[in-house]
C-alpha cells in the first residue's frame, strides 16, 4: 500500500506552517477571552442586589427610638415570668432541641441581642447529604 502527498504540502515552507499554526492560536484565545470578559460583565449586571433607599433606613430609626421612648421601663423578671411556651418541634428529639437553644443562648450572650427560639423543623430535603453537596458544589455562581 502506497500513500501519496500531494504536492502542495511539499512545497509548504515551515514558516509558513508555523504562521498558520500561532494565528489559529492566537484567535482561540482572543475568542475565549472574550466570552470571559462577556460572562464576567453578565455576572456584574445580573447580580447587582437594589440598595435599600437611605430614607427608609432613616425612618425605622426614628420609629426605634420612638418605641423606646414611648415604652415603660421592664423591672427585673423573675425565673416564672420569663418562662416561654416550648418551641414547636416536627418529631425532633428534646434533646436536639436543647442543644439547638443552648447554642442560640450563647450566640445571644456574645452579641448582646436578645434572641429566641420560635420552632424546630426538619429540612425537607430528600436528598443525601453528599449528592446536596455535589449539587451546591456545580451550581455555585462564578
Amino acid at each position: 500500500m502506497q500513500i501519496s502527498i500531494p504536492t502542495s504540502f511539499m512545497k509548504m515552507e515551515g514558516s509558513y506552517v508555523a504562521s498558520v499554526v500561532l494565528t489559529g492560536l492566537a484567535v482561540v484565545f482572543l475568542a475565549l477571552l472574550l466570552l470571559i470578559f462577556v460572562f464576567k460583565l453578565f455576572s456584574l449586571i445580573f447580580s447587582r442586589k437594589p440598595k435599600p433607599k437611605k430614607v427608609k433606613k432613616a425612618k425605622a430609626v426614628k420609629q426605634e427610638q420612638e418605641v423606646k421612648q414611648n415604652t415603660p421601663p421592664v423591672a427585673a423578671a423573675s425565673a416564672e415570668e420569663t418562662a416561654v411556651a416550648p418551641p414547636e418541634n416536627d418529631g425532633i428529639s428534646e434533646e436536639i432541641i436543647a442543644v439547638i437553644s443552648a447554642a442560640i443562648a450563647a450566640i445571644s450572650a456574645s452579641s448582646g441581642k436578645k434572641l429566641k427560639l420560635m420552632s424546630v423543623k426538619a429540612s425537607g430535603s430528600t436528598r443525601k447529604l453528599w449528592a446536596q453537596a455535589g449539587l451546591n458544589d456545580n451550581t455555585r455562581p462564578f
